[in-house]
């Protein structure tokens, strides 16, 4: 029961964000386009977090693995229903090769999870297509969406879905690309698990976020880790869990 009123009050919590939020930025970007936001999914947990997934199928989303791995139930929060709503999470698969302490330890993991629904999404949200090009040339720019943090630190400004591009300028152990293009614009709080698209199609989704001269906070670089290079887990996976995605 405990654990359900806090999930009822994340709730309201990012319903509230979501009617106040200024219609600027990720970090330096803009407001999503209604392609972006047919994809995109606000996730909130018992933890008091929220991040944000991509539609995979109708009762599937992809996330990142630091976002549903800790111990909480998790929900996508329909902030833009009249009264919000919530759909619960009922299964949660982490990418087996995910190690929770690489932000610790500096050595990159697939920052993966697949979250399985109580029932299927609103028909207004779509299933986005996976991208099958390997690793974006550096330069090659990604276009990023989430719910988070206008910059670091700023709570009341998460709860609206918001999107930058950002070029590639360079990869971190052949499995994260890491986008800036400088002038603080980037992901933050909140844009963990969000989708990152090249050529219209699922290209990554967001795993961490420095400020800039690799500090902590938002607005320096943002590491992506990148699906095609993990599609068969992603597919048999999805398969598994009774929510095929599309090849």
């Amino acid at each position: 029961m405990k654990r359900s009123c806090t999930l009822a009050a994340a709730l309201a919590l990012a319903a509230g964000l979501a009617l106040s939020s200024p219609a600027q930025a990720i970090v330096g970007g803009r407001a999503a386009s209604a392609e972006i936001a047919a994809h995109s999914v606000l996730i909130v947990s018992t933890r008091g977090a929220s991040c944000t997934g991509t539609v995979l199928a109708p009762d599937l989303l992809l996330t990142a693995a630091h976002c549903v791995g800790p111990a909480a139930d998790y929900a996508v929060a329909l902030v833009d229903e009249n009264p919000p709503r919530l759909i619960p999470a009922t299964r949660i698969a982490l990418h087996p090769r995910f190690d929770p302490g690489q932000f610790r330890s500096r050595t990159p993991t697939p920052d993966l999870a697949l979250v399985k629904l109580a029932e299927p999404l609103p028909a207004r949200l779509r299933p986005a297509r996976l991208a099958s090009d390997g690793i974006p040339p550096k330069g090659s720019s990604l276009l990023l969406a989430g719910y988070g943090m206008t910059s670091d630190g700023a709570e009341q400004t998460a709860g609206q879905l918001r999107a930058v591009s950002l070029p590639s300028i360079g990869t971190t152990g052949g499995i994260m690309v890491r986008l800036s293009k400088g002038g603080g614009a980037g992901a933050c709080t909140g844009d963990s698990g969000g989708p990152a698209f090249r050529n219209g199609a699922l290209a990554g989704v967001t795993s961490w976020v420095t400020a800039a001269g690799g500090k902590r906070g938002c607005g320096g670089v943002t590491g992506v880790t990148l699906v095609s290079l993990h599609r068969d887990w992603i597919t048999s996976t999805a398969r598994n869990l009774g929510s095929p995605i599309g090849e």
